[in-house]
């Protein structure tokens, strides 16, 4: 019997393999291939950029307060990681990186847990130097009229003084810690270090005060002469009225405000009280940094921040005319077959659904700022509590679909 194969196995004992003998010799990954990452906390800032920008969710962290500072544990769960890069593409220290290990099989969850722990310290504050009061505003002039502001090309924030109220949203919203914003010395100073690069303090300025790239330059303009009290020169009876305060501090218009509160929760400075129940606005005129915040959340616009010309006076109604009478073309063909009378928002201020295009999504629930809705998603169902509700319309301006009327 001849055995053909007996021969080609036997030369084959004496030749070198034409694979790789895994695994006894490992093979290496492509050069550009993103396998298991590695996590160098010591580089981590804690700006929270990884977890914002991850589409798979697979990055979380917990914290834990010891009198050291707040001790930080960042993971990344590779069971969901899709291995796009871009969390390590938006880290400007470096603390992310991915390697070419492809062995990334495991029985076990913890496996394939990428985990890291540093120590985020308080930041130190660094005592002011001593200084005179009456010099000190000579120390540091404001900025000269006709300079131009560009942004920088590192990607870091530019501050405008002639914009900038220093009402310190932007310190308290910067991930890094990167801003510290003193009210009373009316000083923004910028860590170089600590500072990321992300925007965050931009979008969160009130005023437009910080400067991005892709931001247009801004040129200074000269001060404005300081304008006479109302008592030195009132204004003539011909000119047109004007509602708000010449500094810029809100103006309360009772006959909008629902005292919703929303305007005070929102203060970053704590300058505002509201009482529901006794129907009053209060202001702190030494707190009060006239960011204008409170006039950009009032839902009913009853907060006025600088001088406005005041809403002109609606015209008097023209008297209607009579109807004609209603004739045979008024009447329906067939009365049994109406069509049914469209909806109309209620008179006392309160919403009113349309069942027809709700969704019941619940977004208007979770808008509303005293919790006078609930919504049922499983039931289909959309209650008003009359008690709570305020008016304040807020539900009507959040729904997608235009369910509510107001």
């Amino acid at each position: 019997m001849d055995f053909p194969f007996v021969k080609e196995a036997i030369s084959s004992l004496f030749q070198k393999s034409s694979c790789d003998m895994y695994p006894v010799k490992p093979s290496e990954a492509a050069p550009n291939y993103r396998g298991r990452i590695v996590f160098h906390p010591d580089k981590c800032i804690n700006c929270m950029m990884c977890e914002r920008v991850c589409s798979g969710n697979a990055i979380t962290h917990t914290s834990e307060q010891t009198p050291e500072g707040e001790r930080i544990t960042r993971t990344f769960y590779l069971g969901s990681c899709t291995f796009c890069a871009t969390c390590m593409d938006f880290c400007g220290h470096g603390a992310i990186e991915f390697t070419r290990d492809y062995h990334m099989i495991a029985t076990k969850e913890e496996d394939l847990m990428v985990s890291g722990t540093f120590l985020k310290k308080p930041p130190v504050k660094k005592p002011k130097p001593a200084a005179p009061a009456a010099p000190k505003a000579e120390a540091k002039p404001a900025v000269a009229a006709g300079t131009v502001i560009k942004p920088r090309d590192d990607g870091k924030p530019v501050q405008v003084p002639s914009k900038c109220v220093y009402c310190t949203i932007c310190a308290k919203k910067c991930p890094a810690g990167a801003l510290t914003v003193d009210r009373a010395a009316k000083t923004w100073t910028l860590d170089e270090d600590s500072c990321v690069g992300c925007g965050t303090c931009a979008e969160a300025c009130p005023k437009k005060a910080i400067l991005m790239p892709g931001d247009e330059p801004v040129t200074v303009e000269a001060a404005a002469p300081a304008a006479p009290k109302a008592e030195a020169k009132p204004a003539p009876a011909a000119a047109p009225a004007t509602i708000g305060r010449e500094d810029g501090k809100p103006v309360q218009d009772p006959d909008k405000c629902v005292y919703c509160t929303i305007c005070a929760k929102k203060c970053p400075a704590g300058a505002l009280e509201v009482d529901r129940a006794a129907k009053t606005w209060k202001l702190d005129e030494d707190s009060c940094v006239a960011c204008g915040t409170c006039e950009s959340v009032c839902p009913k616009k009853a907060i006025v921040c600088g001088v406005q010309d005041a809403p002109a006076a609606p015209a008097p109604k023209a008297e209607e005319k009579p109807a004609a009478p209603a004739a045979a073309p008024v009447e329906a063909p067939k009365a049994d077959e109406k069509p049914a009378e469209p909806l109309k928002p209620r008179d006392d201020g309160r919403p009113l659904q349309d069942p027809s295009k709700c969704v019941y999504c619940t977004i208007c629930a979770k808008k509303c700022p005293v919790g006078a809705l609930e919504v049922d998603r499983a039931a289909k169902t959309w209650k008003l509590d009359e008690d709570l509700c305020i008016g304040c319309g807020t539900c009507a301006a959040s729904c997608p679909k235009q369910a509510i009327l107001y």
